[in-house]
């Protein structure tokens, strides 16, 4: 009997043992399943958090690569284009010079000196090189003028100064050669930021 005390009591306090052993895994199972599915959730926030950084990062780099491109083509067109601008306007320099030695240049200034009004007491200037047409200009001004050189005209043509009145009209290929690169360009420019 004793024996049968003792197995209930073993068998008793082994059912209690392994109920409380079972809650204690079932517990500790529930558990782990809390810890693993709260890592898995930080894991995955922390894997889109990562994923939104690289893909901002890329895309801040993308931008930033393709504006580089997009400055690094502008400037190459506008260097392209200062050199096209130069070697147009050399050729320019280039026929003015032909054209200086001709009759039809000599026939240009004196139509531009006669066409002019009040020229008495009026100084034309000319290019040094040009200073063996001034003859020829004085009396297509009907004498009514001084001819002098002026070493800043470099292209031809003549400017007038009329004293008295304080004017000065400018017919030097300098000035129209000047204005026609400022229109060229700005038209350049314009065009430039039209292509954008």
């Amino acid at each position: 009997m004793e024996k049968d005390k003792l197995d209930r009591f073993f068998t008793a306090v082994s059912t209690a043992a392994d109920k409380q052993v079972n809650e204690i895994l079932s517990e500790a199972e529930q558990e782990r399943n809390s810890i693993l599915s709260a890592a898995k959730e930080s894991a995955e926030e922390a894997g889109r958090r990562c994923l939104s950084d690289n893909m901002k990062m890329t895309s801040g780099k993308y931008v930033r690569m393709v504006s580089k491109a997009e400055l690094e083509m502008k400037k190459e067109v506008l260097l392209c284009r200062e050199k096209l601008t130069a070697e147009l306007f050399e050729k320019v320099h280039e026929k003015l010079a032909a054209y200086r030695i001709t009759a039809e240049y000599e026939e240009k200034l004196c139509s531009v000196i006669s066409e002019e009004s009040d020229l008495d007491g009026a100084r034309v200037y000319l290019s040094p090189e040009d200073m063996e047409l001034s003859d020829a200009i004085a009396a297509a001004a009907k004498d009514k003028v001084t001819v002098a050189a002026d070493e800043s005209i470099k292209y031809g043509g003549l400017y007038i100064l009329r004293p008295e009145k304080g004017t000065v009209t400018d017919r030097t290929f300098d000035c129209t050669l000047k204005e026609q690169q400022n229109l060229f360009a700005s038209g350049n420019l314009m065009s430039a930021q039209e292509g954008n």
